[in-house]
């Protein structure tokens, strides 16, 4: 049954932007009213091609209006955190792209800003203190805090949960990665706009649905999340591998300023547990999204991308040219596993069905809210201090020392 009608504006209008609306479009209860981005004429055109009544240049004017339910912040990754407590200081419920918030260099005074110069633990404290700046605001507000993290809502993800709920299982052990072969943003190739490499811009997806299976088991078998304890991590940049930058053809993105394209970490839990994700822009053949489950009492794989239901052969690349085969995949020729609805299958709709749900219904919590977030965040930066000091970093212990509860 449809709900009240909720009304959206959107802080941002590139390529979550897009998505986002794509999801909102198919919940009959939304109403997309305004967008709203850092040039007035970006946002223009990407209101008139979807009909958007109001385009803006200044986002507090969407923050202004008193018609708007529910404000989605789709800006680049230093762009979230301002956005975020803003609304939450109007009164708007709120949404934010993965991830939460970083470090940006926001401090830096020196000119140009030089990541080589900054350590991992001053990075990781001034992160953590941002997510805890974003959530504090929302929760002092009363606001819904949406964690737009995708994969706790993947319809395999989910399936798994059920699985996993029906066999009491234990989860001993999780496996999560995600691969492409680079970005579709100038934004993602330098640390004072993304906040980090690989390990932050993908591997937050793997991260942030291994919290969110630990803390639904936790809860089903002891009343309350299975935390994580402790990181250890090492990172890398494949493009910088000997022999690489003499190739004169390339199928890999290249060009990263100062962020890392490839970062795995293993992640305790309190209970024993332990996780293993690896990220990294040095796949080809289109994106590869896996999740897998070890528990006691069965084993569970999750193929987010590419699923099967649909495989398909060209012998070459015009054979496909007007149809959609898959994100970032080189080629349309040879075998490929058309995506029948990657939005879908990616968990797009169903995490706004979620939030737009929290709106309607007060006192409803996301399934991914902001302290998920705010758990990427310090989980993913404790990682970054891991590589960077060569051992094992006990989340709790960084938790006291820099005042993390």
């Amino acid at each position: 049954m449809r709900g009240k009608e909720v009304r959206v504006g959107l802080i941002g209008a590139g390529f979550a932007a897009r998505f986002h609306y794509d999801a909102f479009r198919s919940l009959p209860e939304v109403k997309v009213v305004a967008v709203a981005s850092r040039t007035k004429e970006k946002a223009e055109a990407f209101a008139r091609e979807r009909g958007i009544p109001d385009a803006y240049g200044d986002y507090q004017r969407i923050l202004d209006r008193t018609d708007i339910d529910l404000i989605d912040v789709v800006t680049p990754n230093f762009a979230h955190k301002e956005p975020v407590i803003a609304a939450a200081q109007s009164g708007k419920n709120v949404i934010v792209e993965k991830p939460l918030t970083g470090y940006f260099g926001e401090d830096w005074t020196e000119g140009e800003f030089d990541r080589r110069q900054v350590s991992a633990r001053k990075m990781y404290e001034r992160a953590v203190a941002n997510a805890r700046e974003m959530v504090e605001a929302c929760r002092s507000a009363k606001v819904v805090l949406g964690y737009a993290e995708n994969f706790c809502y993947a319809p395999t993800v989910q399936k798994a949960l059920r699985l996993l709920e029906a066999a009491e299982a234990i989860v001993l052990y999780m496996r999560g990665e995600e691969a492409h072969s680079g970005s579709h943003s100038p934004y993602s190739m330098r640390w004072k706009t993304c906040g980090g490499g690989a390990l932050l811009r993908l591997g937050s997806h793997p991260l942030g649905a291994m919290l969110y299976v630990k803390k639904k088991e936790g809860v089903r078998r002891f009343g309350r999340p299975i935390r994580p304890r402790a990181v250890t991590a090492t990172i890398a940049n494949l493009t910088q591998v000997h022999g690489f930058e003499k190739k004169t053809k390339h199928f890999l993105v290249t060009g990263w300023v100062d962020v890392e394209n490839f970062g795995t970490l293993i992640i305790e839990f309190e209970d024993g547990s332990v996780g293993l994700l690896t990220a990294h822009d040095a796949c080809l053949g289109g994106i590869y999204n896996v999740m897998e489950f070890f528990a006691d009492t069965c084993r569970i794989q999750c193929h987010i991308n590419p699923n099967n239901p649909c495989v398909a052969y060209a012998p070459e690349p015009t054979v496909f040219e007007r149809e959609y085969i898959a994100e970032k995949l080189e080629t349309k020729a040879g075998w490929s596993f058309p995506s029948v609805n990657e939005d879908f299958m990616n968990g797009y709709p169903q995490e706004m069905a979620d939030f737009v749900r929290c709106v309607q219904e007060p006192g409803r919590e996301p399934e991914s809210d902001g302290v998920l977030g705010l758990d990427v965040v310090r989980v993913t930066y404790a990682a970054y201090l891991s590589a960077e000091e060569g051992r094992k970093v006990a989340l709790d212990q960084e938790s006291e020392h820099n005042g993390d509860g």
